[in-house]
């Protein structure tokens, strides 16, 4: 069987020429060193950036069309072929993975803008199955846009929380709570451990993943104030900064009435050096060379930045006053 004949060598070659610009992809496994060593002698294919990653040229593209054309059979299995047979039999909502599976022939390739548009156009919705955690000691209940309500209440005092699917988000009209405060959390420890007083609500945003809590937040009454707990150094500021964006609303960190404490006792380096190693890892530098101290808040941001060190947000569960910093631009 001639190279380009192999079905697994056709499939990774359309993932190839699929690809958006700016995308690429690994050639890790048996089949893609061998597609990767073919196309490097012919100076066809190129590193993306400093990582494993891997993009055609303009040679590279030249040279699969081609062979795909020639070893072109009737019985040729093809994923744009079986997607446009399927089109009619699809769900109209399916999964990333699934979607991949089927089209691609790898569950765990991605999807690049260009296929996703495709699947829109076949009125097909592609989503990554992810979930948002919800916690709050206060009466909640969701609001259908069929007209149906949900009161979440006894989930909450059963379970502790309420976990809301992306796909059920497309359906959700509004989320009915009344209180005094809404707090994103960036981690899962912080999330779950972090003693829930009375009149908040916290929602898990997994890290840099705000997908859902932007779909979320505009979901719940305007007039509720809303910050962000997170990690305390410049990606964690980043993140609370993009989000607020997101929403159109004020950026604000939720932190420790007693954060200095903390600052000074949990406080760790920006790097560190790996036992055994000569190498250093950790946390991207601080943006600014200082701040101006003027609150509990700034001082302890400006004490981080001066001896270049961060803070995790773990440590600060153990606190039990806490209060919204409200944080503009400048500072960040």
């Amino acid at each position: 069987m001639a190279f380009f004949e192999r079905i697994e060598i056709r499939a990774l070659s359309e993932r190839l020429l699929a690809l958006a610009a700016g995308q690429g992809i690994l050639l890790t496994s048996h089949v893609g060193r061998e597609l990767d060593e073919m196309l490097k002698s012919i100076g066809g294919v190129q590193p993306m950036g400093l990582g494993a990653r891997r993009q055609l040229t303009a040679r590279g593209r030249e040279f699969l069309i081609k062979k795909l054309a020639e070893t072109e059979g009737e019985q040729r299995w093809s994923g744009e072929a079986l997607l446009a047979e399927l089109a009619g039999h699809l769900p109209t909502s399916i999964n990333s993975a699934t979607l991949s599976g089927i089209w691609l022939k790898d569950c765990k390739a991605t999807l690049s803008p260009s296929q996703l548009a495709r699947a829109e156009a076949l009125g097909v919705r592609v989503f990554s199955d992810e979930v948002i955690r919800l916690r709050s000691d206060v009466s909640l209940s969701l609001l259908w846009k069929d007209g149906r309500r949900y009161c979440a209440d006894e989930s909450l005092n059963v379970l502790g929380e309420i976990v809301l699917p992306e796909r059920a988000l497309t359906k959700l009209q509004s989320i009915e709570w009344q209180d005094q405060q809404i707090v994103t959390v960036g981690n899962k420890g912080a999330f779950v451990d972090y003693p829930l007083q009375q009149g908040e609500l916290l929602l898990y945003v997994p890290g840099r993943n705000t997908v859902l809590a932007k779909q979320v937040l505009p979901l719940l009454p305007a007039a509720i104030s809303w910050a962000h707990f997170g990690d305390l150094d410049q990606r964690g500021l980043d993140i609370a900064a993009g989000l607020a964006a997101a929403v159109e609303r004020p950026l604000a960190l939720w932190l420790p009435e007693n954060l200095i404490e903390y600052a000074h006792h949990y406080a760790r380096p920006l790097l560190r050096h790996l036992e055994g190693q000569k190498s250093r890892r950790g946390k991207i530098p601080w943006r600014l060379a200082s701040v101006q101290s003027n609150s509990v808040f700034t001082e302890s941001l400006a004490q981080l930045i001066t001896n270049k060190m961060w803070l995790e947000q773990e440590v600060l569960i153990s606190a039990r006053r806490w209060k919204s910093w409200p944080i503009s631009e400048t500072q960040i």
